[in-house]
């Protein structure tokens, strides 16, 4: 390793360690944050329109999930 290497290395090894020292933790997501990325899943809202022939293809493993959780 060159001196140039060694300097850098401690250098940026210092940096970590002020900055995990003094560095600004992250506050813990509020019930308020949850509201508001919590949104209600509807295919009329986004514009999607099904047919009622993907409907029936589908309403069966729509209806497995719903019973099974």
């Amino acid at each position: 390793m060159s001196v140039h290497t060694k300097i850098n290395s401690f250098l940026g090894l210092l940096a970590g360690a002020l900055l995990s020292i003094l560095g600004k933790s992250r506050t813990k997501p509020t019930a308020e944050d949850f509201k508001r990325i919590e949104f209600k899943t509807s295919t009329q809202r986004m514009g999607v329109r099904f047919t009622e022939k993907i409907r029936d293809v589908f309403r069966f493993r729509w209806l497995t999930k719903r019973r099974g959780t």
